[in-house]
């Protein structure tokens, strides 16, 4: 399944973010809870289709304005799950509630290729049960490797699925990188004060 999306920040710069799950890249189809109205993605039932056939291929039936209201639902809460994991707090029962109810769903079945037989496409609801298991997975594994960025202008949450468990910045791209600017800056002043 394909992971990551591009974002465009304030100034116009477009940069990868690798959420470290699928559920958390789908979280971020919205605003993620920071009332940032541009990051929402999914305005129509056609943005929830184009995002799945995206990463689960092609879809048996199309996404409805039921399918997306629903998709809203779920996808606020794995945005308050993350975040409560991100910052130590309780998780909200309620937000427990829908992940579990989507995770009960059947989910995509996996296919292996090079088969005679054509395989079966999911439904958008399937692909949407399976990006809530990858949540309940995330979640449940090893909840103190979700985090935030450590840049103290940015906050995006992550998974850190890296084997030494050490990843600091929501990009290198963007964050890791400017703060790789800010130690170069203020050692380069310290060596040559003017």
């Amino acid at each position: 399944m394909l992971t990551g999306q591009w974002f465009v920040d304030s100034s116009g710069a477009r940069w990868h973010f690798e959420a470290g799950a699928p559920c958390l890249d789908f979280a971020y189809t919205g605003d993620f809870g920071y009332d940032n109205p541009q990051w929402e993605r999914l305005h129509t039932p056609s943005d929830l289709q184009s995002w799945l056939v995206e990463r689960f291929g092609p879809l048996r039936t199309d996404a409805d304005a039921a399918t997306l209201s629903a998709a809203k639902e779920l996808r606020t809460a794995i945005t308050r799950l993350a975040r409560a994991h991100a910052d130590d707090l309780a998780p909200e029962p309620e937000q427990i509630d829908v992940l579990n109810s989507w995770a009960a769903r059947p989910d995509v079945a996996p296919t292996l290729a090079g088969g005679t037989e054509a395989s079966a496409h999911a439904t958008a609801n399937q692909a949407l049960a399976t990006i809530a298991r990858d949540a309940v997975a995330v979640f449940s594994r090893e909840p103190d490797r979700i985090r935030r960025c450590s840049a103290k202008d940015c906050g995006l949450v992550f998974y850190d699925g890296s084997r030494p468990n050490a990843r600091r910045w929501c990009s290198m791209q963007r964050c890791g990188n400017r703060a790789k600017v800010r130690t170069h800056r203020n050692r380069t002043k310290k060596e040559n004060p003017t």
